[in-house]
């Protein structure tokens, strides 16, 4: 999956400076257009993304394209790891038993029944159909977060959105790693998924555990300024290092990440002192957000410019996304706590996003009927569940807002 970028024969730097300044400039416009009109990002960045591959020429698009591969692998590296230091293992994290759920049912019902969908009725073989439900699996962080933040509710109902929208993330990454490894016309059966997995991943997880334990026992002697770029760089090599021995190189990172963000219970166990300042964290949130904008403007413009529009791939998408509305109301219904207004909010908070663009932009960067095919359904779900959903969220916070009988 790690891939470097090659740009198209005979294409200078100069349209890869201009491409790059102008993602950030549009980056920098949807994000103002979000906060006044509630619009959401992702479809202003697309729709912004279509025009510009009309009206730029294709050395542009070129450009875009041969960046995918090594854009994509730092933008899996900075969702695992961001996700990763989120799980805060000493505070009760996992106390929502319905946000665990939603988290990881968000992931295994897609890749369960669009492997059944696209296989009886599209005639795919069944590992594409889940590959493509491992990479629905997911509702948008940069969305949802922001979105409930605003928004009164319990603490608990705003703790288990906020732990299904961080944890259905890392479970697609996972469920995508291990499922594209299959994709080269291994037999897929329980039997020989649960070995592999184990396998594939066990020394994934011990390499995730060492590199952050050693990790920590360097920042425990060196304490600079920078923190963050610096573990995001460890996380970087930890990802190079483990895919180059053909590892689970996203759960190394998840190991990794977990380990760093839960500093004060690993140093409490080793001995050692690891005290961080106030300061110390504003920056790394500051150099965090700004990274993670920079990756989500890229992909989203990337795959407006580069997305084919068709009737075909939008009634494939409609069906799509109505298994995944139809899995979406299941859930809440029956799993999410609180009132109905609550349970409708999280309803409405179905928005797909960044890693449903990251990853099937991999798959589009690789090539391939299916992985093409893929990528073209999942730009289309992008924009339909963005548009369901604001539209749910518009009359639930009508209802919410109302008086309480």
């Amino acid at each position: 999956m790690l891939e470097l970028a090659v740009l198209p024969a005979g294409l200078s730097y100069i349209p890869v400076l201009i491409a790059v300044a102008l993602v950030i400039i549009i980056g920098y416009i949807g994000r103002a257009i979000f906060n006044r009109t509630k619009i959401p990002e992702a479809l202003i960045l697309i729709a912004i993304g279509i025009l510009l591959g009309h009206l730029l020429s294709g050395s542009y698009t070129a450009t875009l394209r041969s960046l995918a591969g090594i854009f994509g692998d730092i933008a899996l590296v900075v969702i695992m790891y961001n996700g990763g230091r989120s799980i805060a293992v000493n505070k009760g994290f996992f106390r929502s038993t319905s946000g665990l759920s939603l988290g990881f049912l968000d992931t295994l019902l897609p890749t369960i029944f669009l492997s059944l969908l696209m296989k009886f009725v599209f005639g795919w073989p069944f590992v594409y159909g889940a590959l493509l439900g491992a990479i629905l699996g997911e509702t948008s962080t940069v969305i949802v977060v922001p979105l409930i933040r605003k928004i009164k509710m319990p603490p608990e109902m705003y703790g288990s959105l906020l732990l299904e929208t961080t944890l259905n993330s890392v479970f697609a990454i996972l469920f995508f790693t291990l499922l594209l490894s299959f994709t080269n016309g291994q037999a897929l059966s329980a039997s020989v998924f649960a070995n592999f997995a184990l396998d594939y991943v066990s020394v994934s997880i011990v390499l995730g555990l060492v590199v952050g334990v050693l990790w920590l026992l360097v920042q425990s002697y060196i304490r600079v300024a920078r923190e963050y770029l610096a573990t995001l760089a460890i996380a970087i090599l930890l990802f190079g290092v483990v895919t180059l021995f053909n590892g689970a190189a996203a759960i190394s990172v998840l190991i990794f990440a977990i380990m760093v963000g839960n500093y004060k219970l690993i140093a409490g166990a080793l001995g050692i002192n690891l005290d961080v300042k106030k300061r110390e964290i504003r920056e790394r949130n500051v150099i965090e957000r700004d990274i993670e904008f920079l990756i989500i403007t890229f992909f989203f413009v990337f795959i407006g410019m580069i997305a084919l529009l068709s009737i075909q791939y939008l009634l494939y998408a409609a069906l799509v996304t109505a298994l995944l509305v139809a899995i979406r109301y299941f859930e809440t219904k029956y799993i999410l706590d609180g009132t109905k207004a609550h349970r409708d909010l999280g309803f409405a908070l179905m928005q797909r996003g960044t890693v449903v663009a990251v990853l099937a932009a991999l798959l589009f960067s690789i090539g391939g009927l299916y992985f093409d095919q893929i990528f073209y359904i999942c730009f289309m779900v992008i924009i339909l569940t963005n548009i369901i959903g604001s539209v749910l969220l518009s009359r639930t916070e009508i209802e919410l807002k109302k008086p309480s009988a």
